[in-house]
C-alpha cells in the first residue's frame, strides 16, 4: 500500500519551516489518534523495556497499537510494531525523516515470541515527511503484509485472520490516510 500527500509552498523557507511542523507531528505517535482528520487506532509510544514514553521515538522502541474492533486475547487487545529505523537527511534542497516499524512481540511478555500483529513480521510499514524545494510531501509504504496465523491461540488466529482480510480489502486504507493528511494538515 503506497499513500501520498503534498503540500505546495510558496517558497523554500516555508516549506522548510512547515517539513519541521510535519516532521514533529510523525514523530509523536501518541498524537497519531488527534493528528488524523478520520481518527480510529489508538498508538503509544514505548520504549524498548515497554514503557510509555514522551521522547522522540529511536530503533528499537515499540509502538502499542489499539484497533477498532477485537484485539489480540493474548496481549489484552493491543497489537505491537517495533521501530526499526529512524532516519533523517538533510541537505539544501532536500530534509528527509524516514520512520519504519515491523510487526513484534509484546515487549511486556519476555516470555512470549510471537509476533503480536495481524501481520507476520516481515511485514514493514514506513511512513516519511520530505520536502523538496517549496513541496512538502507525506508518504506512507506497507510492504510485505502476511497474515499472521502463526500464534498459539486458535481465538488469535482467527481474530488476526478476519483483522488482516479486512485491512487487505482497503480498511486501514482510510486511517492511514488521515493520518498522512494530519502531517501536512495546514
Amino acid at each position: 500500500m503506497d499513500i501520498k500527500e503534498l503540500t505546495t509552498f510558496d517558497t523554500a523557507n516555508s516549506a522548510k519551516d512547515f517539513y519541521r511542523v510535519a516532521k514533529h507531528r510523525m514523530l509523536n505517535i501518541d498524537q497519531w489518534f488527534e493528528i488524523a482528520s478520520l481518527p480510529a487506532s489508538t498508538f503509544k509510544h514505548l520504549n524498548p523495556h515497554g514503557e510509555q514514553c514522551s521522547r522522540p521515538p529511536e530503533q528499537g522502541d515499540y509502538i502499542k497499537i489499539d484497533i477498532p474492533g477485537p484485539g489480540l486475547s493474548s496481549t489484552s487487545g493491543f497489537d505491537y510494531v517495533r521501530i526499526e529505523a529512524v532516519e533523517e537527511t538533510q541537505t539544501e534542497d532536500v530534509d528527509t525523516i524516514t520512520m519504519t516499524v515491523r510487526p513484534s512481540e509484546d515487549p511486556n511478555d519476555r516470555n512470549d515470541q510471537e509476533t503480536k500483529h495481524f501481520f507476520k513480521n516481515i511485514s514493514t510499514s514506513t511512513f516519511q515527511i520530505k520536502r523538496t524545494g517549496n513541496l512538502v510531501e507525506a508518504c506512507y509504504y506497507g510492504r510485505n503484509e502476511v497474515i499472521n496465523l502463526d500464534l498459539s491461540s486458535l481465538l488469535d488466529k482467527f481474530r488476526n485472520l478476519l483483522v488482516a482480510i479486512g485491512a487487505k480489502l482497503g480498511g486501514s486504507y482510510p486511517q492511514w490516510k488521515a493520518l498522512i493528511a494530519g502531517f501536512l494538515k495546514k
